[in-house]
């Protein structure tokens, strides 16, 4: 198997192989500031997928869940795309699904075997709506996949210094289709032809989850410890932006990058459950204080619909586009 290499911006070498506080809204008069756009996409428990839109406020279902794997929007807000297990007979393919948002009117659908016919895989847009990155619960057996809209395969990641990506590594699009992905510590950024790559940082934490990027590729934010800090998209200039007496995590930033979506109160449901309030912060390099029992700092906006008098919590996949 062909080995490729993967440039630091210095000299670091890789390999890669291939194959809440009182606010206007907590009464339901979501006062949201006209400058809070796009529409965050959410699960929680038995109710399926949720949505709501600002500035408004409005709130809704937004799709049935119960045979999902997972879901995605288009940064442009065009198009919806979904995977779910096609087959419970021999190798499991997972039938992903491109459709319009208006209409449901399916675009493009496909099955899709991987390597280790796992049933259980994600699919997640490209920025510019032309590639699905497939990700496994099996990632040390099934690897990385690019494929084309229309199910053509593109490329295949399996590790990288011969030691294969793990169920805890996550990857995200970046502008230009490119990647951002993590493999151990390593922060690592994967330009098309994903053939080589770029050490962004090594995480030197002994508790850090839950990253992501923004939609313009110039930021980070992750869980360290209990709570949320931002990044350049170099490594540099950590900053803590959460705090409370309990936990934040799953960090959404806003379509425009100027706001946070928070995951607050964030807590154990059962074996393998969490649930968290959700709340939005500015993005303004600030600390916020984000307690659910104390007094939270000004600027602070609870997730609540419009005519409604409580918090909204989540339980799972979260988007804003």
């Amino acid at each position: 198997m062909k080995q490729l290499k993967i440039f630091q911006y210095c000299v670091f070498f890789l390999l890669l192989t291939t194959s809440c506080s009182k606010n206007d809204n907590e009464n339901g008069n979501n006062h949201y500031p006209s400058s809070l756009r796009g529409t965050i996409y959410y699960k929680w428990a038995t109710q399926g997928i949720l949505k709501m839109s600002f500035p408004g406020g409005e709130g809704g279902a937004f799709m049935d869940d119960s045979k999902l794997n997972n879901f995605d929007v288009s940064r442009d807000g065009k198009f919806k795309l979904t995977a779910h297990n096609a087959s419970t007979i021999g190798n499991y393919p997972v039938q992903f699904t491109l459709s319009n948002l208006s209409d449901n009117a399916i675009v493009e659908q496909f099955n899709y075997t991987s390597p280790a016919g796992n049933s259980y895989c994600d699919g997640f847009l490209s920025p510019d709506n032309t590639m699905i990155l497939v990700q496994s619960n099996d990632t040390e057996e099934d690897g990385i996949t690019i494929l084309k809209t229309n199910g053509d395969f593109v490329v295949r990641l399996d590790g990288i210094d011969g030691v294969p990506f793990s169920m805890h590594d996550v990857q995200f699009w970046l502008p230009g289709n490119a990647l951002l992905l993590t493999h151990g510590n390593n922060i690592i950024r994967v330009d098309p032809p994903y053939t080589s790559g770029t050490l962004v940082r090594t995480m030197q934490y002994a508790d850090w989850s839950d990253l992501t990027v923004n939609h313009q590729g110039t930021q980070l934010a992750v869980k360290i410890g209990n709570h949320i800090h931002t990044m350049d998209m170099n490594g540099e200039n950590v900053t803590q932006i959460t705090t409370s007496n309990f936990v934040e995590a799953r960090p959404v930033f806003s379509p425009d990058g100027n706001y946070l979506l928070v995951g607050t109160h964030y807590r154990v449901t059962g074996p393998m459950g969490h649930s968290w309030d959700l709340k939005i912060i500015p993005n303004d390099g600030k600390q916020y204080n984000v307690d659910p029992n104390q007094e939270n700092s000004p600027g602070v906006l609870p997730v609540i619909w419009n005519n409604k008098d409580r918090i909204e919590t989540a339980s799972g996949h979260i988007i804003w586009k």
